[in-house]
C-alpha cells in the first residue's frame, strides 16, 4: 500500500459521500495504490451506518468504530496504528481540506525531500474573531514556546513517512501538536500552501474554549519536549531558586533585627522566607522522585531515551525463541509457538 488516508469523522453524514468521491479523483492517476481509513469517532447523527454502507461498495475504504466520542487525537492515534501504507495522510471529513492537494504533498515524501509536509491554509475560510484570530494567537504562542518554524498548526491536512507515525503517539488533544511532536522525532519537515474552503454541510466542532485548552496543552508540550527526561531541571531548579531566596530572605530579617531591632514575630519576611525553605524542599524531593519515576518508565518498556534514523551494515534483527522455564517449578524445553 502506497498511501493511507485517514478521515477522523464525527457526525458529518453529509460530507462524508462526497469526500471520499473527492479522494478517489485526485487518486485517479493511479500511480499510488491507496486506502482510506475513516474512524468514526461516536458520531449520533447516522455516519457511522453510512460509513459501513460505503465500506461495502468502495473496496479502499475501511472503518473503524470507536466505542464513543473520545476526540480528534484519539482518531487520529487509531487510524495510525491501523495504517498499512508507507505514506499516511490526515485530513478532516467536514470537506473544507480539498483532497486535491494530497498528491503535491505525498509528492515531497516520495521524493526525499521530508518526512512531513504541513498544510498551510493559504486563505483561510473561517469566522474572524471566533476561529482565525484565536487561531493566529494560539499559533504565534507556540511557535515562541516551542521554537517550531510552522505556522498553522491547526490544519488537519498533512503528509507523513509512516516510520514516524509508528513512533507517535497522541494523548489527550495533542494533535494540535503534531507538528511540534513531528520535529521533536527528528523529521525533516516542511510548510506547503493549501486550499481551504468553506464548510458546506454540518457544523463546526471549534469553539473558543479550544485556544484555552491549547494553553494548557502547550505547558504539557513544552515540558515533555524538553524535559521528558530530565525533570529534576525543571523541579530542582526552582526549588533551588526557592531555597536561594529563603536564605536571602532569612539574612534580611537577621540584619533587620540586630541592625535596626525589628523583631522576628513582627517581622513578615520571615514568614516568607520558612515558606520558601519547605516549599524548597519541597520541589527538590519532587524533582527526584521523578527522576526515578522516569527511569522507571523507560527500563520497565525497554524504552531508549533517543530515536535511531538508520543503519548501515547491521545485519537482520535475529527473533528469539520463545522459552518458558521454571513453570511451578519444572523446566520445559523451547517449545515452538504457532
Amino acid at each position: 500500500m502506497d498511501i493511507t488516508v485517514i478521515l477522523p469523522v464525527f457526525n458529518e453524514h453529509q460530507s462524508v459521500r462526497p469526500l471520499l468521491a473527492e479522494i478517489e479523483q485526485a487518486m485517479a492517476t493511479g500511480l499510488y495504490e491507496f486506502e482510506v481509513i475513516a474512524v468514526d469517532d461516536g458520531s449520533v447523527d447516522g455516519s457511522g451506518a453510512l460509513l459501513q454502507e460505503l465500506a461495502a461498495e468502495k473496496p479502499y475504504l475501511r472503518v473503524l468504530t470507536m466505542r464513543k466520542n473520545y476526540g480528534q487525537s484519539a482518531a487520529f492515534d487509531a487510524g495510525f496504528r491501523h495504517a498499512s501504507g508507507r505514506i499516511v495522510v490526515t485530513m478532516d471529513a467536514d470537506g473544507q481540506n480539498d483532497p486535491a492537494d494530497v498528491p503535491a504533498m505525498v509528492n515531497f515524501i516520495d521524493h526525499g525531500e521530508c518526512d512531513f509536509v504541513c498544510g498551510r491554509r493559504a486563505d483561510r475560510q473561517d469566522g474572524l474573531f471566533f476561529r482565525r484570530i484565536p487561531s493566529r494567537i494560539a499559533n504565534f504562542l507556540i511557535r515562541r514556546v516551542t521554537g517550531t518554524r510552522l505556522h498553522d498548526l491547526g490544519c488537519s491536512l498533512k503528509a507523513y513517512r509512516r516510520e514516524f507515525t509508528d513512533e507517535l503517539h497522541l494523548y489527550g488533544e495533542m494533535h494540535r501538536f503534531i507538528g511540534v511532536l513531528m520535529e521533536g522525532l527528528g523529521a525533516k519537515t516542511r510548510e506547503m500552501p493549501v486550499n481551504h474552503r468553506k464548510r458546506s454541510a454540518g457544523q463546526s466542532k471549534y469553539g473558543i474554549m479550544r485556544t484555552f485548552k491549547v494553553m494548557l496543552d502547550l505547558f504539557t508540550v513544552w515540558f515533555m519536549r524538553g524535559y521528558q527526561t530530565k525533570p529534576i531541571y525543571v523541579f530542582g531548579g526552582t526549588g533551588l531558586l526557592l531555597g536561594f531566596a529563603g536564605v536571602l530572605l532569612s539574612a534580611v530579617v537577621l540584619v533587620q533585627k540586630f541592625v535596626f531591632g525589628v523583631w522576628v514575630h513582627l517581622n513578615p519576611l520571615f514568614i516568607i522566607s520558612m515558606i520558601f525553605s519547605v516549599m524548597a524542599v519541597q520541589f527538590l524531593v519532587l524533582g527526584l522522585l521523578a527522576e526515578i519515576m522516569v527511569r522507571t518508565y523507560f527500563e520497565s518498556q525497554h524504552k531508549p531515551t533517543y530515536l535511531i534514523g538508520g543503519k548501515i551494515g547491521f545485519g537482520p534483527p535475529e527473533t528469539p525463541r520463545p522459552v518458558v522455564t521454571h513453570l511451578l517449578g519444572r523446566e520445559h524445553l523451547p517449545v515452538e509457538i504457532g
